[in-house]
């Protein structure tokens, strides 16, 4: 065997013969032709060799004492760490029996005594290269398989992730017949709801008036002869009727939000403020109110719910008042995607725990004595705010004032 530690061999070889010479011509040659070679005189000491340190290949001899070269193939083929070795026959028997005994046992090719060296390196050389090619497509095949079964575990997962995502699409479309159908009713039960407040408006109001207008007609008539208690009485009545009317007008107003209403457009938000003072005039010259502008903008919405918007803000900073004048400022900023907007005055302010019960419909924080009102004035506000696609919030303190912001979005 070469000990050369640079030397690369072409191959491991292990002979099995029992005449001296022959060994010893094939090893000296083999090694002189970069093969590692062994050589052994008899089966037992071959298998055992090969066994120790299995060769990429095997020359034998058949003609043998104790074991002949058919029993010693024979072994190899029964071992597992063996059966693949190649084995070429070696011998100076020349009767076709012989050679297909030797095949038939396992061998792969038979070199007949005398041999000619060049030709059993020809050989050697072709079967060692036929098992390396062997040898490569069995690993190929073995990654072919790795990559089969990862592709097939892929395509598993895939089919799960698909039935999955199947069940989620019809998960969502049973939603979203769901959600059509309630949003239908909804719609359904919303016009009902509509057209009930329109007539049961309609139907309140007539015997209302006609409460009211013999309620004035007798106190007119009758005043003379009453007594402190009895026009007090006619007050009362007076003053309930004027409040149930205003509650059925802020009723049907809330009701008509978002119903038939104009087309967005542009409008000036400066006009909306002054129209929304024009209907104020009268609580602005009451109570001496100093409304202040200051860039208001051009925005897409609908003119006529924004000055309610306005109107019903700046009603309320002056309705809620402190002992100073009111002063109310109204004030815009164009942000990214939307306007930003702040109603400020100087009135009695708001607990900042019932910041979220304001916004409710009949929720009032005062009584009626104190201030009048129906308690709806900023659900409608809220409702005109979230038909623009916007929100609306407040900041307060007692005694400090409030400031009520609200956002439209800059359409395109």
């Amino acid at each position: 065997m070469n000990s050369d530690k640079n030397h690369v061999s072409r191959g491991n070889i292990l002979i099995v013969d029992d005449e001296p010479n022959n060994l010893r011509v094939l090893l000296n040659c083999l090694i002189a032709n970069g093969y590692d070679a062994r050589g052994v005189l008899n089966g037992e000491m071959g298998l055992k060799a090969a066994l120790s340190e299995p060769p990429d290949l095997v020359l034998l001899d058949i003609m043998m004492p104790h074991m002949d070269g058919y029993q010693v193939c024979h072994e190899f083929k029964k071992n597992d760490n063996l059966k693949d070795i190649p084995i070429i026959f070696i011998s100076a028997k020349y009767d076709s029996l012989d050679k297909v005994k030797a095949f038939r046992g396992g061998g792969i090719d038979y070199i007949p005594k005398p041999f000619q060296i060049e030709e059993v390196l020809a050989r050697i050389e072709n079967h060692l290269r036929l098992r390396q090619l062997q040898q490569e497509l069995a690993q190929q095949n073995l990654w072919l398989q790795a990559e089969i079964s990862q592709r097939q575990a892929a395509e598993q997962a895939l089919q799960a992730q698909n039935a999955q995502l199947q069940r989620e699409i019809r998960e969502r479309e049973r939603a979203e017949a769901e959600l059509a159908k309630l949003n239908e009713d909804l719609a359904r039960s919303n016009s009902e709801l509509a057209q009930f407040v329109s007539i049961a408006s309609h139907d309140l109001r007539s015997p209302l008036t006609t409460i009211k207008g013999y309620g004035q007609l007798f106190k007119m008539r009758h005043a003379q002869s009453l007594e402190a208690e009895g026009l007090r009485y006619i007050d009362r009545i007076l003053d309930g009727c004027d409040r149930m009317l205003n509650l059925i007008d802020d009723l049907l107003q809330y009701s008509r939000l978002g119903k038939g209403g104009e087309q967005f457009s542009p409008v000036s938000t400066a006009e909306a403020v002054e129209e929304a003072c024009q209907n104020l005039s009268l609580e602005i010259n009451t109570n001496h109110a100093e409304i202040i502008c200051r860039d208001l903008p051009v925005l897409t919405a609908d003119f006529s719910q924004l000055r309610q918007l306005f109107q019903n803000l700046i009603g309320n900073a002056i309705k809620y008042r402190g002992e100073a004048n009111p002063r109310v400022e109204v004030t815009a900023i164009a942000e990214t995607e939307q306007y930003l907007f702040a109603i400020k005055d100087n009135g009695i302010g708001i607990e900042p725990e019932s910041f979220p019960k304001i916004f409710q419909m009949f929720k009032r924080l005062h009584g009626p004595s104190e201030y009048p009102g129906t308690g709806i004035g900023l659900a409608i506000c809220q409702k005109i705010v979230q038909l623009h696609g916007g929100r609306l919030w407040v900041e307060s303190a007692p005694a400090q004032g409030s400031s009520f912001y609200f956002t439209i979005p800059i359409l395109g």
